[in-house]
This record gives structure tokens, C-alpha cells and sequence, in this order.
């Protein structure tokens, strides 16, 4: 997985994002999404854990799975670009909620569950 760094353009703001794997998931099946604002990378300013089967490492696993288990039970989508802007918004509504400042720099953990709907805090399943 590339490490670099992308720049995404949301509601007349530049961000920039990097999917880096979480170490320490059990099976390895979950990413992190962390998002920067453009000119404050001194710490991200969200961080996003999701889950993610990727087919290289689960490729038995997803082979013998019947169809519609396979589609309930593995995280196949990797995270693209509209996605990344979905989960800003997302991010940034929550944040006005809670600190008045959607654009409030701490590092603000979340997880996106396995309908896509952005939740505070860390995955629990990790």
C-alpha cells in the first residue's frame, strides 16, 4: 500500500489523506483513514478505522465463502475518493456538533461501521 500523502478539495477546503494498515487488528482486516487540514500536518486532524478484507490476504476465506454470505461477512470496497469526501463531511457535521468548530484539530477518532455511517470513537471489533 502506498504511503503518500492526497489532497482532496471539500466544501472550499483542502484536506489531505493517507490509508495506512492497523498494526494491531487481530486478523489485519482494518485500515485507518487519517485526514489532515492543508498547512496544520503537525497531527492529523481526524483519524478513521474501517474494515477492509483485502482479497490478497483473504482470498481462501472469500473463495469458499457462498455469494451471499460473502457479501455480508467480508469488506471487499477499498476506500475511494467520494468516500474520503463523504467521511469529511460526515466528520465535520459531528465536530460542529460537539465543539462548535468543525475544523477542530485533535485527532478526533471515528469508525465507519459496515453500513458506511460514520460513528465516534474506535471500532470496537478490532
Amino acid at each position: 500500500m502506498k504511503n503518500k500523502l492526497r489532497k482532496i478539495h471539500v466544501d472550499d477546503i483542502d484536506f489531505f489523506w493517507r490509508v495506512v494498515w492497523d498494526d494491531d487488528a487481530a486478523n489485519g482486516d482494518f485500515l485507518f483513514l487519517r485526514v489532515w487540514i492543508a498547512g496544520h500536518k503537525a497531527k492529523p486532524w481526524i483519524t478513521v478505522h474501517y474494515q477492509y478484507h483485502n482479497p490478497w490476504f483473504f482470498y481462501g476465506e472469500i473463495i469458499t465463502t457462498p455469494e451471499p454470505m460473502r457479501q455480508t461477512h467480508f469488506q471487499l470496497n477499498a476506500l475511494m475518493p467520494k468516500q474520503v469526501a463523504e467521511i469529511i463531511r460526515a466528520a465535520m457535521k459531528w465536530l460542529d456538533k460537539e465543539y462548535s468548530d468543525s475544523l477542530k484539530i485533535d485527532d478526533t477518532r471515528f469508525h465507519v461501521d459496515r453500513e458506511g455511517q460514520l460513528h465516534r470513537g474506535l471500532s470496537k471489533q478490532a
